[in-house]
């Protein structure tokens, strides 16, 4: 009986990885580190501990800290209207109570959770090269160009700075810069690893056996548990695919394929339960459908996607063609069809397009490789095989560095950049948010500028009237009227009765007055112009009876009102 266990990989081999894979992912805290030891010394911004994605990872904060307060229900602490919880971003929220008992601050669980994941993912990755290949070198290959292999973006990007490829600003889809952007992408990307290679076994010639607890089956089914958990969308390529592949061997052997069905099953079943649930919250829960449809994460033009994986897709064809002309069963077959399904579904009618990219680079990698072994180390002269996979390296390189420095760029070199990216905040902003935290009001709503409100629930157990445009609902609405309270257009509206929330604390600073003004004049003067002459009325017209408190720190103020719950 063979299974994951049996797929015999020497010492030796886990010493390389284990090396390798740590270098990777300390490579993704020297930024980090970088930043905050700036921060160390830094007199007017706060780093707020996050360099990859900041308005998400904000976010993922705001998951943890609900989990650090005592809650397993998710809610939308972005979106000021208090709503029923929902049992999305378990992960997340587990990683709050875990937080919560070992009494470490949300942001540090979370990068020490992202290390773990990233680890994992690689040493998942060279489980899977492992199970497909016995000799070691399509093995370190595979590894190799799977872990830090991304496109050709460092390229278009210095062609056209406004055009960004898919691996310059889709983490998901490339493993480096999964495991630099969070922890839940490549955690997903080693769950999707591990399934793979279960089903590279037990759909090879010879392989009969039922499934069972002890021959991956149960294995199968968590992972399929957890993939729905923590990233469902990973399980439709893949989903897709196991359901072609059955149809494709019913009509190859001419007989009803049961060994393929009840193993696909182990897949396709688990999950079934998460999207029923799924529908049924966004169905029933008004703000949790309105965050749903909210949510869009439409996939780039196709030439984005060529661009992003480059080298390694033109490496991949002949491995490809190959597989189209053979269509054989050990392997070929499998990721053949997941290849297919995932490309079509890149731009299927589905509002998160996106999202489809995570696992892609798997079986692109997978023919690769072939490609590499079958066909190109054969048209290649001996002599020049090293130097041009060292080539091939040095051009699928580049844009994970890239993504692993610019945002630092903002962190460190130039704050002013950093503050309107959300990568800093003003020190006095900072100030404001530790008084929220320890003083404010449980679950009461902030208004702010849209950059400060991104950080407010990720540090504090408040609400805020915009912060993010997906988890606050309905966006649109929410942000032109923080944007017209400030403007002085409508002083009305938020501090009135007609609403389902009410103020209780409102943030006046450089940010909010900033909300009134432009980069640039009609001239192109580098003076700012006051577009709207009303900027901080609405402030001013706050009745004095309403305000209960004044919190001064430096440039910003905060305004306790009175009589809101």
């Amino acid at each position: 009986m063979q299974t994951l266990r049996s797929v015999y990989v020497s010492t030796a081999e886990w010493r390389w990885v284990i090396v390798i894979s740590g270098i990777l992912v300390g490579l993704t805290l020297v930024p980090y580190a970088w930043a905050l030891a700036t921060n160390e010394t830094a007199d007017g911004w706060q780093f707020m501990g996050m360099l990859s994605n900041p308005k998400d990872g904000a976010t993922y904060l705001s998951k943890i800290e609900q989990g650090r307060r005592g809650a397993w229900l998710f809610e939308l602490r972005h979106t000021p209207e208090s709503h029923n919880g929902a049992g999305f971003h378990t992960f997340y929220i587990f990683l709050g109570h875990t937080a919560r008992v070992t009494g470490l601050s949300s942001r540090l669980i979370f990068h020490i959770a992202r290390v773990a994941t990233g680890l994992f993912m690689y040493i998942s990755i060279y489980q899977l090269g492992a199970t497909i290949w016995v000799r070691l070198r399509p093995r370190r290959l595979f590894f190799t160009l799977l872990s830090v292999g991304s496109g050709l973006g460092w390229l278009l990007l210095l062609l056209n700075p406004d055009r960004l490829a898919a691996d310059m600003n889709i983490p998901e889809a490339f493993p480096f810069y999964a495991a630099y952007t969070n922890p839940h992408f490549p955690l997903s990307i080693a769950s999707l690893a591990l399934i793979a290679a279960l089903y590279i076994i037990v759909f090879r010639r010879g392989f009969t056996d039922p499934p069972s607890v002890d021959n991956g089956g149960l294995g199968l089914m968590l992972l399929a548990m957890l993939l729905a958990l923590i990233q469902p969308t990973a399980l439709v390529p893949i989903g897709g695919a196991l359901g072609l592949y059955v149809i494709a061997r019913w009509y190859l052997t001419k007989e009803f394929p049961s060994h393929e069905l009840r193993w696909s099953a182990l897949l396709w079943l688990p999950a079934i339960p998460f999207a029923v649930y799924d529908f049924a919250v966004f169905r029933f829960n008004d703000i949790m459908g309105e965050f749903n449809r909210q949510n869009q994460t439409p996939s780039p033009d196709p030439i984005l996607y060529v661009f992003g994986y480059g080298l390694l897709l033109i490496v991949a064809i002949p491995g490809l063609v190959r597989a189209v002309r053979r269509f054989e069963r050990d392997g070929d077959q499998f990721m053949l069809l997941w290849f297919a399904v995932n490309v079509i579904g890149l731009y299927a009618p589905f509002s998160l397009q996106r999202r489809l990219a995570l696992g892609l680079i798997i079986p692109i990698v997978y023919f690769a490789v072939r490609a590499l072994e079958d066909y190109w180390f054969y048209i290649v002269p001996k002599n020049w095989r090293a130097p041009a996979m060292i080539a091939l390296i040095v051009f699928v390189v580049p844009s994970n560095l890239i993504v692993l420095g610019i945002p630092l760029v903002g962190a460190v070199a130039s704050p002013e950049r950093g503050l309107d990216a959300g990568l800093l905040i003003d020190t006095d902003y900072w100030e404001q948010i530790q008084w929220l935290d320890k003083n404010g009001q449980n679950d009461a709503v902030v208004l702010a500028a849209p950059t400060i409100s991104l950080w407010i629930p990720a540090y504090t157990r408040q609400r805020v009237v915009y912060g993010h445009e997906f988890e606050t609902v309905p966006n649109d609405i929410r942000i032109q009227q923080v944007e017209d309270w400030y403007r002085g257009v409508d002083c009305d509206t938020l501090l009135g009765d007609g609403l389902p929330f009410q103020v209780r604390y409102i943030l006046w600073g450089p940010q909010e007055r900033d909300l009134g003004y432009s980069d640039e004049d009609e001239d192109g003067d580098e003076s700012r112009r006051l577009l709207y002459p009303d900027t901080g009325k609405c402030v001013e017209q706050i009745p004095a009876s309403r305000i209960a408190e004044e919190v001064i720190h430096g440039d910003v103020t905060l305004y306790v009102l009175a009589g809101a719950n």
